[in-house]
């Protein structure tokens, strides 16, 4: 952990003579969400493995930079992007990443660590221009991965997630650890997260996004089909259980 930060008792991840990273976060978060449509079959492939319900045939590729976060004071803001979709379980209405990357080492073991994440290490590009345009872009050990350039146009339209009112909150994953033995799973876990945000009312704009062949990054499979774009804005993010909702649902294996 670098900078003056005080870590709770009992929340960092290693023990508390070598705190590697701590349970709790805050910081802003700055969305430019490109929202997709995906043959549904090919994200239940990859969701074949999960107890979840996928909802609809919608993917959203959420480039999000995140100035002051706690976790990469060092670098000043922190970047991730997730591609997300949303799923039922039990009686939960959430989402799950199918992709997810960021600039951050202890950003990448504590997501994957704590919930499961599919957080992998990326460079990036953020850049956001006083007329409003965004250019992003994600590097992943020097392969190109995606690309995305948003202009505003409040004439476009805003899709989300989902069309109803109600959005999907919070997120959620299956944590696997690997037998250090064999080729099996030794322990499975479902874990759920929602953490605080507000965000403000979506941008409207137009996006073009590319996205580059990978043989271990395969987001091209997906063949997304652009919907819309908006760009948001939120103040209040953050993680720690004095604020977030965190849940250890059910143990899978063994």
């Amino acid at each position: 952990m670098f900078g003056n930060y005080k870590m709770h008792p009992n929340s960092g991840v290693n023990p508390p003579y070598s705190p590697a990273y701590p349970v709790e976060w805050e910081c802003a978060l700055r969305t430019l969400e490109v929202m997709t449509r995906v043959d549904q079959k090919k994200v239940a492939a990859l969701l074949a493995d999960t107890p979840f319900e996928l909802v609809n045939d919608r993917v959203a590729f959420r480039f999000m930079a995140s100035p002051g976060h706690t976790l990469a004071v060092h670098q000043g803001r922190m970047f991730d992007l997730m591609v997300t979709v949303a799923v039922r379980y039990e009686d939960l209405f959430t989402q799950t990443h199918i992709y997810m990357y960021c600039s951050d080492p202890m950003g990448i073991a504590a997501g994957r660590e704590i919930f499961g994440y599919t957080k992998k290490d990326c460079t990036f590009r953020f850049d956001e221009a006083e007329n409003g345009t965004i250019e992003s872009a994600v590097i992943r050990r020097g392969v190109p991965l995606a690309e995305v350039s948003f202009t505003p146009d409040p004439a476009a339209p805003v899709v989300r997630l989902v069309d109803e009112a109600e959005q999907p909150g919070g997120e959620i994953h299956v944590r696997r650890l690997p037998h250090p033995e064999r080729l099996e799973t030794a322990y499975a876990d479902v874990v759920y997260r929602r953490t605080p945000i507000a965000y403000s009312a979506p941008i409207a704009g137009r996006a073009i996004m590319n996205l580059h062949e990978s043989a271990f990054d395969p987001l091209t499979e997906l063949e997304p089909e652009i919907l819309s774009a908006q760009f948001m804005v939120s103040d209040v993010y953050g993680g720690g259980f004095a604020v977030e909702d965190r849940r250890l649902l059910k143990r899978l294996i063994p």
